[in-house]
């Protein structure tokens, strides 16, 4: 059951991660890929994720809280006036003086970045609302054992994807790079929100009961639930901001920058095979007799996650993913090459990092994971304000090595708090 479970949840996330990587495996390939690498993968990626970053938390709303359909409702209101908010201040920071404030005064991106990197954020304006309503109806289709939809979604999102960016590419006399890149990732999302929203209001048809007053989730009860689930998801994604503007200020910043979201891309499908450890710990651990075999599962997809790695650092494999599918050549793939070493401990430590997430966010003791990140950015601005003083090391490499420390650390944090919160009857194997 729990294989079940976890595969749909595993494959979608492998779909999700790979969207990045696609968009900039075609942008490596049309005219100016350093500049335009640099305006996607350092300016317009990281500053989109960072925008939409506290609507990620509505898959765990959903999943901890949708239990009928009058808590539905109101964790469906909820996530439009975040969405509506969210998109507002996504379309200040592309169309008003605001951009210049944040990206070129405060990020401190080179002049050469701005224009694609305006263009881009335009394009994207669409993307967190998108995100949010999939993410909310994402965890309506797990708590109805709808996995496999999840993954059908994924596709539908690849797919359109894929089109819209070969369009690009087809087309790269008459659009940029990063406009490409941006439409892609915009119009994908888009489309799958459209097919999860109709598949999840399927679910609530069928399988949801209307629910009682006196069962409905409080909004004092949602917001403790919900704000250190935004501040973390704020964290979690918005160090990757933080990254480019770091790396603005170090050595070679347009390597970097351009390098960025290759790697970035890279350790996202590392990391996918533990972000679905999360969701399926979730939905099973409070299930009577289910965390031993979720425990050694979770130790499966870790080893499984260190050979990925090994293949991808130290054979040839590597070479094809950066050389052949990313474009990448001479100085960036030079840089690639060696970015990968320094985040050797990144995927076995996500994997254990999102059991032990799950296993607090089942007590509802979302706290815990905001603490946990609030180490890892603490762990990450130590060694970025290293690499800025010293001026010694290439961006990329300091970025990489602050984060592969931190989420070790991180990791640590998370068992120690979980810990009290394992369920007793651990011993009792599932039949």
């Amino acid at each position: 059951m729990i294989f079940n479970v976890y595969w749909p949840l595993a494959l979608s996330w492998l779909f999700m991660s790979t969207d990045n990587p696609i968009v900039t495996s075609f942008v490596s390939r049309m005219a100016d890929p350093e500049i335009n690498l640099g305006a996607h993968g350092g300016v317009v990626y990281p500053v989109s994720l960072l925008i939409e970053s506290p609507i990620m938390m509505m898959i765990s709303v959903s999943i901890a809280m949708a239990k009928d359909k009058i808590n539905y409702r109101r964790i469906y209101k909820l996530m439009m006036w975040l969405c509506f908010g969210l998109t507002v201040l996504h379309s200040l920071i592309a169309f008003t003086p605001l951009f210049n404030v944040v990206i070129r005064d405060l990020m401190g991106i080179p002049t050469e970045l701005l224009e694609l990197s305006r263009i881009g954020l335009t394009l994207m304006i669409p993307w967190t609302w998108s995100i949010g309503y999939r993410r909310m109806y994402h965890g309506i289709l797990i708590l109805g054992r709808k996995t496999k939809q999840v993954t059908v979604g994924s596709f539908i999102r690849m797919v359109t994807l894929f089109i819209v960016a070969l369009a690009g590419y087809l087309l790269r006399n008459y659009v940029s790079c990063a406009a490409t890149a941006a439409a892609a990732l915009s119009t994908g999302v888009m489309a799958e929100a459209v097919y999860i929203g109709i598949q999840g209001r399927k679910v609530i048809a069928a399988s949801f009961e209307e629910g009682s007053k006196e069962d409905l989730v409080s909004w004092r009860t949602l917001a403790f639930f919900c704000i250190p689930l935004v501040m973390m998801q704020f964290i979690n994604l918005g160090w990757t901001s933080i990254g480019s503007a770091a790396m603005s200020r170090m050595l070679n910043p347009l390597i970097s920058l351009a390098v960025w979201p290759v790697l970035a891309g890279i350790l996202t499908i590392m990391r996918s095979f533990g972000n679905a450890i999360n969701e399926t710990t979730l939905s099973l651990v409070q299930k009577q007799g289910f965390y031993p075999s979720l425990r050694k599962f979770s130790f499966l997809i870790a080893g499984l996650a260190a050979l990925v790695y090994a293949l991808i650092a130290f054979t040839p494999v590597g070479d094809l993913w950066f050389r052949d599918f990313s474009g990448l050549t001479g100085d960036l793939f030079a840089a690639a090459k060696v970015g990968i070493l320094f985040v050797f401990l990144t995927p076995v430590s996500n994997v254990f990092l999102n059991f032990f997430q799950a296993i607090s966010l089942a007590a509802r003791k979302s706290r815990f994971l905001f603490e946990g990140l609030l180490i890892f950015l603490v762990v990450l601005l130590f060694f970025i304000a290293v690499g800025i003083k010293y001026q010694r090391w290439e961006g990329i490499y300091v970025i990489l090595t602050g984060m592969n420390v931190g989420i070790l650390i991180q990791t640590i944090w998370m068992r120690i708090r979980s810990a009290p919160y394992i369920p007793k009857e651990a011993d009792i194997p599932v039949s």
